[in-house]
This record gives structure tokens, sequence and C-alpha cells, in this order.
């Protein structure tokens, strides 16, 4: 199979493919530490945004925002408490489950909404500014992210925690790589810069 894409893309283009996967892998890894969720569940939900016509920035943001939301919201605070309210979700209940079932029981919630400004509405209390891009995202309900996710799965899109740790170790060691062979022309950059200045004296006098 290997083969095959590299007959298909090219060597470069082969390149280009691993480039990229150490980059998405890499940011895979971070975000879902930072808004805590598992990787393969932040990968299906950054799949089915990208379906929907929505950026992984946005979906990410969004998730980020939403997390601290219903986070106010079990506490009694925030601009989340009465959305949630009115989509009748017990927010204390709610920050109980994993990231991505929140996201069901949300889209499941709004898809009883009559109105699609109301939707709008709403999303806006729970996403902030990246509400309204997520509206037609939580369309499809609990079924729809579900199915998606298990897509982003076959699709090869979801990564483990242990495989995006290996990811995140090979961008490290290219990171450190990268710093021996800048420090090395710092050092050779120290090195030559009294023989250059001396030139470049010597190419001055002798134009005067």
């Amino acid at each position: 199979a290997k083969t095959a894409i590299v007959g298909l893309v090219g060597a470069a283009g082969f390149g280009a493919l691993i480039k990229q996967g150490l980059a998405a892998g890499d940011s895979l890894a971070k975000t879902a530490d930072k808004i805590g969720v598992t990787t393969e569940a932040l990968a299906g939900m950054r799949h089915v945004a990208e379906l929907t016509g929505v950026s992984t920035e946005t979906m990410d943001m969004a998730l980020q925002r939403f997390t601290r939301r219903a986070s106010e919201a079990a506490i009694g605070t925030g601009e989340a408490k009465g959305a949630l309210q009115e989509l009748k979700i017990n927010a204390k209940e709610l920050v109980k489950l994993p990231l991505d079932e929140q996201m069901e029981v949300v889209a499941d919630a709004m898809g009883g909404l009559k109105t699609q400004a109301d939707r709008v509405r709403i999303a806006m209390k729970l996403f902030d500014s990246e509400g309204v891009a997520l509206v037609n995202t939580l369309a499809g309900g609990s079924e729809g992210l579900a199915r998606m996710a298990e897509e982003a799965n076959i699709l090869g899109l979801a990564m483990s925690r242990a495989d995006t740790a290996q990811i995140e170790a090979a961008n490290d060691s290219i990171t450190r790589a990268k710093g021996v062979f800048t420090g090395l022309g710092n050092q050779l950059a120290l090195a030559f810069a009294p023989i250059i200045e001396t030139i470049a004296n010597l190419f001055r006098k002798s134009a005067v």
C-alpha cells in the first residue's frame, strides 16, 4: 500500500503526507489534553465539523468555550446557565459526562427547538461566536455525531493517546535536531564574524 501511495503522490508528496500527519497528530494530542477529551473523540468531532463546513480551529475553540461555560452553569453562573435550562439539560449532570457525550446530549436537545433562530441563539450562549458555525454540525443529533465519529475511526483519523504520544516524541526529536543545526549556525557565525569584518573593511579601504 505504501508503495502504491508513493507511486501516486511521488516521493515529495509522500514526505508532505508524513509531515502533515505529524502536525495533525501533535495538534490532536495537545488540544485533547487541554480541553479534557480523548483524542479519538476529538478526532470524531473535528471530522463532523469539517464535513459540515466548520474548520478544525473553530471546532476546537467552540469546545474549549463550551467546556468552560458548562462548568460555570454547573455551579449556577455564566452565559450557558439559561441556555441549558431552556434545553431542559441538568448542567451538574451534564459535566459528569465525557465531552463528546455532552455534545451528543446538546445536539439532541437543540433538535427539539422550534426554529433555526432559536438554535442560533442557544448555540451562541453555549459556544460563543463559534456557535453559529456549529448549528449545522449539531443538526444530525447524537446519532449523526456518533456515526461521523465511527467514520473518523474507519478512515484512520482517530488516534489513541498512545499513538499521538509517539508523534509528539517524533516532533520533539525533530525540534531538537533543528536546534542542533541552529546552534551550529550560531557558533559558525560567531567564529567567522571577525574574519568577515576584516575582509569587509579591506574591501572598503581598497575602494577608497
